[in-house]
């Protein structure tokens, strides 16, 4: 969930914010906040490694 919110819920909010007043800044804190939950969402897809083919291999084997 925390990826969910990090990577799109805030760069909606700071976007709607940078689009109303036209500030700079927001729109580099939604590109920092954009790219951290992604970053963070990968790295726990690969920490996890429950991949679909890991997965599939396991079952065939």
């Amino acid at each position: 969930m925390g990826f969910q919110v990090l990577g799109f819920g805030l760069p909606l909010l700071l976007l709607a914010w940078a689009l109303l007043s036209g500030s700079a800044l927001a729109w580099l804190l939604a590109l920092a906040s954009q790219a951290a939950g992604l970053l963070a969402e990968r790295w726990f897809f690969f920490a996890q490694a429950r991949h679909p083919q890991n997965i599939y291999y396991q079952a065939v084997s």
